[in-house]
This record gives structure tokens, sequence and C-alpha cells, in this order.
């Protein structure tokens, strides 16, 4: 008989064993791709990281007490969305929301100040919200440091200028010099972003909105003023509110005066009854956003 290569026939025992051996190196492939810097789970920490999720690191409570029942659509201070780069895009300033929704956004000019402090932890200790309109010279300010990253933990910053000054009849170097500056001064000291201005006493003229638009900033003007730095006393303050606070106004009050320090608690507590929300601009830009028609026309509901 002629010689034969002999190949040995496997039994069962050789089969097992060698699935048992696909197994295990399946398994390592696997463990290696999820702890790899490529892998999914590094792709999903990274999202997260960049905010992707939408996510809001706000005070907690139920809708109409604070702004953690806020949809994961509503982008926290600093992001970019279809809807805020439409409003920045139009170049026209913005005075409240569209009103169909029962929120509103209460806004502190000035700080931060000797009052700022106080400020943030009356709004947290009622879970509410606010968006800080600063002024940039104040920023260096010894005890003041730190303050803007605690306003941008609770709300949202805002430009206010450098010097506080009007900007109308402003060159473009000027402009950049109060309202660029202080927006990359104010987003390093907050931590986040700075894409919101406000103009010091609501002036602005072609020149402005055109470098805010620009520069991709939105001009937030106001619906309702309480008159806090017109020296109304607090029960004036208070009364103001009281009598024209409605869905998707944007509310004027300022962090630096005791008058007005005095009349907030009244005023968290008339929000609360009304049962409406505090968000922050951005959040209700986007929540409750106004048409282009609205911003053109500067109307409010």
């Amino acid at each position: 008989m002629a010689n034969q290569l002999a190949f040995p026939t496997r039994g069962p025992a050789d089969r097992w064993g060698f699935a048992a051996f696909c197994g295990a190196m399946a398994a390592l492939i696997l463990a290696i791709v999820l702890v790899s810097p490529f892998g999914p789970k590094r792709a999903t920490a990274a999202r997260g990281e960049a905010g992707g999720s939408g996510t809001l690191h706000r005070p907690g409570g139920s809708l109409g007490e604070g702004v953690s029942d806020v949809p994961p659509g509503a982008p926290p201070p600093g992001a970019t969305n279809p809807t805020l780069q439409r409003i920045a895009a139009l170049g026209e300033p913005v005075y409240c929301g569209a009103g169909s929704r029962p929120l509103v956004a209460l806004t502190f000019d000035d700080g931060p100040g000797p009052y700022t402090q106080e400020t943030i932890d009356l709004l947290r200790s009622n879970g509410m919200t606010a968006t800080f309109f600063t002024v940039g010279k104040l920023y260096a300010v010894p005890r003041f440091q730190g303050l803007l990253r605690e306003e941008a933990r609770l709300g949202a910053v805002g430009d206010h200028t450098w010097d506080h000054v009007s900007v109308n009849g402003m060159t473009a170097s000027e402009l950049d010099a109060e309202i660029g500056h202080t927006r990359r001064v104010a987003s390093s000291d907050a931590g986040e972003p700075v894409f919101l201005f406000r103009p010091p006493l609501g002036q602005h003229d072609q020149a402005v909105d055109a470098y805010l638009r620009s520069q991709g900033m939105i001009d937030v003007l106001w619906s309702l003023d309480s008159e806090d730095s017109q020296g109304a006393n607090a029960f004036q303050i208070y009364r103001n509110v009281r009598d024209h606070l409605s869905a998707g106004d944007i509310v004027l009050l300022h962090e630096n005066r005791g008058t007005t320090q005095a009349a907030l608690p009244r005023i968290l507590e008339l929000i609360r009854k009304r049962g409406l929300q505090t968000v922050t601009v951005p959040q209700l830009l986007t929540m409750d956003p106004p048409s282009n028609e609205q911003l053109r026309s500067h109307a409010c509901p």
C-alpha cells in the first residue's frame, strides 16, 4: 500500500476546545475596542464633554420652580444652535420671547458688585435662574473675582461693555475695545463662551448692530423695566413687575442695588404664584423663539 499522509480526525472535545479559543479571542478584541481612545465609550464621553447631550446644569425643581425640567433641546449658555444663529444673523435687538410658553427671563445689569453673591444665593435657594450682563472693568476688583463663574453656573453671563458707556457713534476699533475685549475676558472668567450683549442705557445704532452681527452676538434689550435704576423703591420695583409681568418677558433689573435685593424675594414669589418659569435668555430664545417678523417690528406679546 502506498504511503499516504494521515490527517488526524477531530473528536467532539477538540471541536469544543477550538470554539472556546475563538470565543476568548473575540472577547479580547472587544475589550481592546472598548478601552481604545477611538472606541464607542470614548466617543460618548467626548459628546458629553462638548455639551452635545444638551444637559443643563441648573438648580433643581419642578416646572415653574426652577429649570431642571428644561428639555434637552434648550442649550446651556454659550451653546449655538440654528435658532440662536438665526437671531444673531438677523441683527435685530431682542426684546422678548414669543410669549407662547409660561417662561420669563430675569436679567441683572452692571455687576459684578457687592450684592452679586446675595443675588446668586437668593435665586439658587428659590430654584430659579437669570442672565447677568456684566461690566468688564469690574472683573479685576479683588472682592468680585470668581463671581462671573458663579453666575455662569447659575445661569448665563452677558457683555455690558468694559467701561459702562454709551456705544453709539463708536468706530469699529472702539467697539472692539468696549465689546470685543469684554467678551473675551468674560468668556475666560466665566469659563464658557459669551455671546449676549446689552448696551448701556439700551442705546445702539447701525454701527453697533453691524459689529454685533459680524461677531455672531445677540443684542438683548428688555420688555419690562423694573425701574430700579431710576430711583424706584423696593415696593415700586415689585409693583412695576407685578403690574406688567407676562409670559415671554425679559425683565430688566440691576444686581448692585439694595432696593432691588429688597424687592427680589417678592418678585420670585410672584413668578411662582403665576405659574411661570425662569429661564436664561438663551433658553427663552430657544424654547419660545420670536419670529423674524416679531424681531424686525420689535413687538412683544
